[in-house]
């Protein structure tokens, strides 16, 4: 049983309803209001309840309803309730008044189908529980699923952002997936990656030179020359002073050659004997030219073999970044094996050449022999390093498309390692299965199920509830339905189709439907919270008073000799009533009024408009509405109230023709004893025909514009002011005695 309504948002006219200080609902609670009040909407919370979904024309509503027992129930619909609403909302969803359709076909449960309906039952639990399970497979697996491809879109980002492959994404990536055969790859060591990673985005070389070094063998020549520094002249004929003086020597035996022919020195022109020019022969014989030439000719074969490195060819940058550690140790031993070969070489060139100066000397041999092996080993090394180069620039491409290809294996190994994604795979599996043998047991049961509605759905049994329900509202078989060759209902008096039916008739149909369906497959009225929002719309008094009974007989029992409070039973849950009419509201106040208080609660829906806002809210009901019966004095109060702040709210000013008609007819009828109109009575109030014929036009034009038809129309606000004082001055003036009873009600 529900509690109170905490708050109402954004729902229509409740657009900031807090109801914590009204008194708590019971069993039976009556509400009045007028029309437009919101009386409907209020209803409309109720059926939100009922259809756990917010109103299409509200989705932004907001609503907490307390349970007896703390439960809430709001417009997230977490927690369902059994409620059933009737109102304008539920005659527009199972009824059309159309001469060739009926009413919508209805399933009532009878004692013979109590097995099938608890099959029935039992079988929809089931499906409801297997569909649960069905959509967390799907769920489980659709997250399973969202992380493998949110860890392939992650890779996927990161090969386009590290390697040159263009569009690349979770589609390209699962077919090197798929390579592995459900066996992840081990992890590259990191130096692999980081070679691999080197050759991709390295820029492509030109190809390099080959090495011009080219070592024979000079132990031949390097005996030669050791030999050449040991070897002697003759020196008997030899002249002291140039043996003492190497250097003077050089210089006479350069002289020597342009003295030929003359007789004096060019030097210091002194005379040159034949004497002095034999001892300078002598000296400087053939053994010493041939001596020097054989010198001189060593030395040149031995600068032949010295060995240059044009290492300006073979600059670092010219070798892909992952050679540069090699280039550099394998220059370096190249040039440590060049400087020792060359350094013996010369060794033995600059003891030649001593030689050369004083060939009469015997100069010391080099220790030092030049290695020719190392410095072959070293440039074989050296040209490797070039060939590697060089063949890494013929097939750049190829190189660096395998690099690729290695690192996006490398990367979708990584990721799809970090998720474990062949487990999830398997899990994934699993969770697919479920889901089909889901939906495969899911048609079984749905066949089943189909199979008892159709033996449940008895459209005669049907047809005979709710014509039982239309005999025991109308007390006579009157209008009933019977089922078309279609499965339809079709409404018929006596043995014609129903047609032109009064306004309340409908409604009292609607209402015996709404009955029919609130018992229908073996539903627990005991259990069920029921909203009744205006049952007697237009219906004569007749209907009015089989409303009031037929209410009573279905949701009421008097147990007879039983203790306070249980003496009185409500047979719904609980059962909320609202109503505009003031004689429907009466009626049911004097039926419940006859029960404890706490069995039930009355209240009023009141629509304010402040501040140009409008809104409406739930109090009690107000002792004036209450305590005098009379839609007379009820009427009295809401214009004296509007007289004394009026206030440009359309609810009220909307109705303010029709009450003061009413208002003025309900006065005439009693005080002059005879059924009169305006236009009859109202010179007798007005004395001033100016005055009596503006009140009347007022009430005349206003009076009816709760049809809508002719669209809304409002009297202005200071008029309608104007018009309202009038009439009550009228009256006042009139009956001075009975105006001021009035105002003592208020």
């Amino acid at each position: 049983m529900f509690r109170r309504i905490s708050s109402i948002k954004d729902f229509g006219v409740f657009n900031n309803f807090t109801g914590g200080t009204l008194p708590e609902f019971a069993p039976f609670n009556l509400i009045y209001g007028w029309n437009y009040s919101g009386k409907t909407t209020l209803s409309r919370v109720f059926r939100c309840l009922e259809d756990g979904a917010l109103h299409p024309d509200y989705p932004n509503a907001r609503f907490d309803v307390v349970h007896a027992d703390g439960t809430q129930y709001d417009h997230a619909f977490a927690t369902p309730c059994n409620v059933r609403v009737f109102n304008e909302d539920f005659r527009k969803a199972h009824l059309r008044w159309d001469d060739t359709d009926g009413l919508n076909p209805i399933l009532l449960l009878g004692a013979e189908n109590i097995e099938r309906r608890d099959n029935l039952v039992q079988k929809q639990m089931q499906r409801a529980q297997l569909d649960d399970q069905r959509k967390a497979a799907v769920a489980e697996a659709k997250r399973l699923d969202d992380r493998i491809s949110k860890a392939e879109t992650d890779c996927a980002s990161q090969i386009v952002n590290e390697l040159p492959v263009g569009r690349f994404n979770r589609t390209n990536l699962r077919p090197i997936i798929s390579a592995w055969n459900g066996t992840m790859p081990d992890a590259l060591p990191p130096e692999q990656v980081q070679a691999a990673r080197g050759k991709v985005s390295a820029e492509q070389k030109d190809v390099l030179p080959d090495l011009s070094i080219v070592t024979h063998s000079i132990n031949q020549l390097w005996r030669d020359g050791i030999a050449l520094l040991s070897d002697q002249i003759d020196s008997s004929a030899t002249i002291a002073r140039l043996l003492e003086h190497p250097d003077i020597a050089t210089w006479v035996e350069h002289g020597r050659h342009l003295h030929d022919g003359k007789s004096h020195c060019e030097f210091c022109e002194g005379e040159l004997t034949i004497a002095r020019k034999a001892a300078l022969n002598a000296h400087f014989s053939d053994a010493f030219d041939d001596l020097k030439k054989r010198i001189t000719t060593t030395i040149d074969e031995l600068t032949g073999q010295r060995m240059e490195f044009a290492g300006a060819a073979y600059p670092l940058s010219g070798f892909y970044a992952d050679l540069h550690a090699e280039h550099i140790q394998a220059g370096r031993e190249l040039a440590l094996a060049r400087d020792g070969f060359n350094g013996a070489i010369q060794a033995l060139i600059d003891a030649l050449k001593k030689k050369q100066r004083n060939p009469f000397d015997i100069v010391q041999a080099p220790d030092g022999e030049p290695q020719s092996d190392p410095l072959a080993a070293a440039a074989r090394r050296f040209q490797a390093l070039i060939d590697e180069n060089n063949d890494r620039t013929r097939r750049f491409n190829s190189a660096r498309n395998d690099a690729v290809a290695m690192l996006k294996d490398h990367y979708a190994a990584d990721a799809m390692r970090r998720i474990d994604r062949f487990a999830l795979e398997v899990r994934i599996g699993a969770q697919k299965k479920a889901v089909t043998d889901s939906e495969a047991a899911l048609v079984v049961l749905d066949l089943e199920i189909a199979n008892l509605q159709a033996e449940l759905s008895n459209a005669t049994k049907g047809a005979e509830a709710i014509n039982e329900t239309l005999r025991r509202f109308f007390g006579k078989a009157d209008i009933q339905v019977k089922v078309t060759d279609s499965d339809r209902f079709q409404l018929m008096r006596g043995e014609a189709p129903a047609r032109n039916l009064s306004e309340g008739e409908r409604t009292a149909i609607a209402f015996c439907y709404f009955i029919t369906k609130l018992l229908e497959n073996g539903n627990n009225l005991s259990q069920t919270i029921v909203y009744i929002d205006d049952p007697i719309s237009s219906l004569d008094a007749h209907h009015l008073l089989h409303v009031c009974a037929f209410i009573r007989t279905i949701f009421y029992r008097f147990n007879e000799g039983a203790p306070k409070p249980a003496r009185h039973e409500c047979l719904a849950r609980q059962l909320f009533i609202s109503t505009h009419s003031h004689e429907f509201f009466n009626l049911m106040l004097d039926w419940m009024r006859k029960m404890s208080d706490q069995m039930y609660r009355t209240y009023l829906v009141e629509r304010t408009d402040a501040n140009g806002l409008v809104a409406s809210k739930i109090i009690p009901c107000p002792d004036s509405i209450q305590k005098y019966r009379s839609e007379y004095l009820y009427i009295f109060h809401q214009i004296a109230g509007y007289a004394e702040n009026p206030q440009n709210d359309h609810q009220i000013i909307f109705n303010l023709g029709n009450m003061a008609r009413r208002f003025i007819e309900g006065y005439a009828s009693f005080k002059f004893l005879e059924h009169v109109n305006i236009d009859s009575s109202i010179d007798r109030l007005i004395t001033d025909p100016v005055d009596a014929e503006r009140a009347r036009k007022f009430m005349h034009f206003y009076s009816h514009t709760l049809s809508r038809s002719a669209g809304m129309r409002l009297p202005d606000m200071s008029e309608a002011q104007s018009i309202v004082t009038l009439i009550l001055d009228a009256v006042r003036n009139h009956d001075p005695v009975h105006y001021g009873s009035l105002e003592a009600t208020r």
